[in-house]
This record gives C-alpha cells, sequence and structure tokens, in this order.
C-alpha cells in the first residue's frame, strides 16, 4: 500500500511539472537552444552532439529519470539548427519526444573589434506521454475507478520561439516556450491544470583573467509564466587550463529562486564539475533542492557529454571569445 502511495504522488506532481518539461529547460546552461531556439548553432564553426542523462531520488524504486541526446550546427554561414530527442521516467509515467529548432543570424554590425548581430529562432516539439496503469493495484484493489486495467497514451505537439542580441562576449536572449497550449488529449479535462507560457530573458558575458587563460561566463535567467509563477537563476561558469593545451578543467555553479513573493524563496543549488580534452567535454552535476520535498526525498545527478567537431581543425579545450575572432587570433575550442 505504502509503494501504491508512492507512486500515486509521483503520478500526481510529474503529471504538471512533466507537462513544462522543466527536466529538459532545466538544462539550459549546458545548451542555451533547448530553452531559446535563437541559440542553435550560434556558434557557427563546429558542430556538436551532446548527452545527457539524469537521475533523482537516489534509492526510491521509480524514480525520475531522464535520458537526451542532441545535436547543434550550421546549416550556412547565417543559418543554423539544433534537435534532441529525450526520454523521462517518472513513476509510472513515461514520456518520449523530439525537438527541432532553427536559427538565423542577421549582422547588424561589424568592424575589427565590435561584432553586434541578432539571431531570430522557431522550434516545433512532439511528445508522447505513457501512463502504466496495470501496476496501480493494492491489496485491496484499485483506489480509484479511474484507474483501469490498460495503458494509456497520447499525442501532444508545442512551438517556442526566440531572439538573440549578442555584441562581442555580451548576450541578451529573450524566448517563449509552449505557445500552442494543451493540445495532448490525456490533459483535456476539467481536472488537470492548464500549460502556460513560460517567458524566458537571459543574460551572460564572458570574461577573460589578464595574463591568464582562465575564462568566467557569469549567466542570469529569469522565468516567468502565465500563471506567475517567477524563478530567478544565478550561474557562474569557469574554464581553467592544465599543463597540457589538450586539456582543461572547467565547472559550475548554480543558484536558482523562487520570487513569487516579497522576500522569495530558495529552490536550488547545483555545482558542476568536469573535464575538456579536445573535442571531447565531459562533466557530473550534483543537484540540491532547497525546499522541503526535495530535502526529504534526496537530491539529483546529471552527467554530461558534448562532442565537437570544429570546421577548424587546430584546437585547444578552452573557450573562444569574440573580440579574438575579430583580432584573428583565438582559441578554437569551446568549453562545452
Amino acid at each position: 500500500m505504502k509503494k501504491l502511495i508512492v507512486l500515486l504522488f509521483l503520478l500526481g506532481c510529474g503529471l504538471y511539472a512533466s507537462s513544462q518539461r522543466y527536466y529538459i529547460t532545466n538544462l539550459y546552461m549546458y545548451d542555451f537552444f533547448l530553452v531559446n531556439p535563437a541559440f542553435a548553432a550560434h556558434e557557427k564553426s563546429s558542430h556538436s552532439f551532446g548527452a545527457y542523462y539524469q537521475n533523482q531520488w537516489l534509492g526510491m524504486n521509480e524514480s525520475p529519470t531522464t535520458q537526451m541526446f542532441n545535436y547543434q550546427g550550421p546549416i550556412n554561414g547565417k543559418a543554423g539548427m539544433g534537435s534532441y530527442i529525450y526520454n523521462d521516467r517518472n513513476g509510472n509515467m513515461h514520456q518520449l519526444g523530439l525537438h527541432q529548432a532553427f536559427s538565423y543570424e542577421v549582422i547588424l554590425s561589424k568592424k575589427r573589434r565590435r561584432v553586434f548581430t541578432l539571431s531570430f529562432g522557431l522550434a516545433m516539439t512532439a511528445e508522447q506521454v505513457y501512463i502504466e496503469q496495470d501496476s496501480f493495484y493494492g491489496v485491496g484493489g484499485v483506489l480509484d475507478p479511474a484507474i483501469n486495467d490498460g495503458n494509456d497514451s497520447g499525442w501532444g505537439f508545442n512551438a517556442s520561439s526566440g531572439m538573440l542580441w549578442k555584441y562581442n562576449d555580451y548576450q541578451l536572449g529573450f524566448s517563449v516556450t509552449n505557445m500552442l497550449g494543451q493540445n495532448n488529449r490525456m490533459y483535456l479535462n476539467d481536472e488537470e491544470p492548464g500549460l502556460p507560457i513560460d517567458y524566458h530573458i537571459y543574460f551572460g558575458t564572458m570574461y577573460k583573467l589578464n595574463g591568464r587563460d582562465i575564462y568566467l561566463e557569469p549567466l542570469l535567467m529569469y522565468r516567468q509564466n502565465a500563471n506567475d509563477d517567477k524563478r530567478l537563476d544565478f550561474t557562474l561558469k569557469g574554464t581553467f587550463p592544465t599543463p597540457k593545451p589538450e586539456y582543461a578543467v572547467w565547472g559550475l555553479v548554480s543558484y536558482r529562486r523562487n520570487v513569487d513573493h516579497e522576500i522569495g524563496k530558495s529552490l536550488g543549488l547545483a555545482t558542476t564539475i568536469g573535464i575538456n580534452y579536445k573535442r571531447l567535454s565531459v562533466g557530473m552535476e550534483y543537484q540540491l533542492g532547497l525546499t522541503g520535498a526535495q530535502l526529504s526525498y534526496g537530491s539529483a545527478y546529471k552527467i554530461i557529454t558534448k562532442y565537437t567537431i570544429f570546421n577548424n581543425l587546430k584546437h585547444r579545450a578552452i573557450p573562444c571569445s569574440e573580440i579574438r575572432k575579430n583580432k584573428r587570433s583565438r582559441y578554437s575550442g569551446l568549453s562545452w
């Protein structure tokens, strides 16, 4: 009976949270096109392949688990594309989806040491939701008459759009997700919550410490949906050289806060450590949830991998800079 109650709790929480696909968009600090299609292939000199694995509440049966594979690459000098496929399990609910994004970049101004560009992006998502109902039985039978012997599934479709302004190493992005609302038949009843539109505003830049190949990337992300749910993320990335130029160490610290109320509330803290070896980047994230439920059920772990193919075969393991590009003296490697 206890196991059944836990499964129903997971399902109830997952129906809303998973419909938002925050388990995907919360990975934006590793691939920004996951939340803004204008970022798809924003680095026109490379093709990248990524893989992610996430597990929450270790030690609990049917705990939330997510796998995702993605690709980004230029189509020509101005257009790019990004794709990902994901598989998510939350208790007895499974979700399988495909996302396709396209971007187009316009150069507004380009001088010897100054580049100002504007990118537009549009994306579509197709997702299947599948619920296994045949394992909801307790000793005394089914608790809810709505649960039957069979399994249930349905398809849904959605769209997102975004813009990205880049001025040298400064970036400002805006995106809208869940533009089509909820259209999966499994959620089209009065008992299910709606699927609100999400709005995202992002600002980031890159700093290189004088005299050292140490790069710091502070990021700020604000997200608000149509239900007035407001969240603010503070993230700091760092890439550090090693004695061997083909290796670099990178890390990330991120803090998430709810700003719905006057003071707000801490939602989570994450830290990541990884290593770059030429074209390959591997990292592991430990995510500590700071809400009462998250502290009770445990934390999450993520494994991040990325492989990058550069148009320029010469590469090192630290990020490039827009200013260095214009000077024609740059590092042709990417941090992730």
